[in-house]
């Protein structure tokens, strides 16, 4: 078992170290975009056809939900968010993108989406079996839970 152990970890710093060439990628598109990358992170995971409620944007990204408050402050002020009171739960607040939340959101998703050139070193039967084994590996996962919620 210690030989898979080691392997294992090789693999995951290999990863790592590919993975950095994406946080690199993510880094100059929120510069771009004159964004922190928590504004990009949220912009990416809201949903361009409908409202999302605030806590389930909290979860999604894994933060607090007073850190969705201060991004949906920073999104609203930049035009690119909307917040409303939920017509179902009062108490439930949700953030819909605007027009230019959507055409920003969009242009981030397809710059977001672009894989860093060194996977193009691989053979197309070398990527489809890294997909599947990264695949794979994301079915196994459980998702992260928050702490003190």
């Amino acid at each position: 078992m210690a030989r898979k152990e080691h392997i294992a970890q090789d693999a995951w710093l290999a990863f790592g170290d590919v993975m950095s060439l994406g946080k690199a990628s993510f880094l100059e598109t929120a510069r771009e975009f004159d964004i922190t990358p928590g504004e990009l992170r949220a912009l990416d995971a809201l949903d361009p056809e409908c409202a999302q409620s605030m806590g389930s944007l909290a979860a999604e990204l894994r933060c607090d939900a007073s850190n969705v408050t201060w991004l949906a402050d920073r999104l609203e002020e930049r035009g690119f968010v909307e917040r409303h009171t939920d017509p179902n739960d009062r108490r439930v607040k949700t953030l819909a993108l605007t027009a230019r939340g959507r055409e920003v959101r969009g242009k981030i998703s397809d710059q977001l989406r672009v894989p860093p050139k060194v996977l193009l070193t691989l053979s197309a039967p070398e990527l489809r079996t890294l997909h599947q084994l990264l695949r794979k590996c994301a079915d196994a996962a459980e998702p992260p839970t928050l702490t003190g919620d």
